[in-house]
């Protein structure tokens, strides 16, 4: 009876229903014939932002988004709409490729449009050479409701045009 109970037990344990975890997550790579439908771009001094649509030179998929600067700043952001979401742990990414030996700093920002206010962001330097994730983690955007925008930038100071390639900007939550 004993070992019969002792079964039962460990029975009752391995099939307990196990904790369960969702994610919610937008993700956009720049696809479509007309991208600049969902992203805004825009620069001061000689930014641009723009695309490359099926230039062969995107991360995933056929599109890819640059940044080209000079003297001043380039940057394009998109929308995302998180009203409905449990976004008490959140990360936001995005992959970069400067397209210079030298490398560059660029700039992945969260802003919150109520007012313009920066709500995260992070300056990494990457190498050139290839695409590399710039991330933010640990966002607790409870505080926030309708869209805030995930924001790619790049600034240049020394006269020396450079683009800069980004591609897959995704935000995730999971609760």
């Amino acid at each position: 009876m004993a070992l019969a109970t002792a079964l039962l037990s460990a029975v009752s344990l391995t099939t307990a229903t196990p904790a369960q975890a969702s994610i919610v997550q937008v993700w956009d790579s720049v696809e479509g014939a007309t991208p600049w439908t969902r992203w805004q771009g825009g620069g001061s001094g000689d930014g641009v932002a723009g695309y490359d649509l099926n230039g062969g030179v995107a991360r995933s998929g056929a599109n890819d988004g640059w940044l080209y600067v000079g003297n001043g700043w380039a940057a394009n952001r998109i929308p995302v709409n998180i009203s409905n979401w449990n976004r008490g742990n959140c990360a936001v990414g995005v992959w970069f490729n400067p397209l210079t030996p030298a490398g560059a700093q660029v700039g992945l920002q969260i802003w919150n449009p109520d007012g313009w206010r920066i709500i995260a962001e992070t300056y990494p330097w990457f190498p050139g050479g290839g695409y590399r994730q710039a991330f933010i983690t640990g966002l607790d955007l409870r505080g926030f409701t309708g869209d805030i925008y995930l924001q790619v930038i790049y600034g240049n100071g020394n006269g020396t045009k450079t683009f800069v390639r980004f591609d897959d900007m995704a935000i995730q939550c999971s609760f």
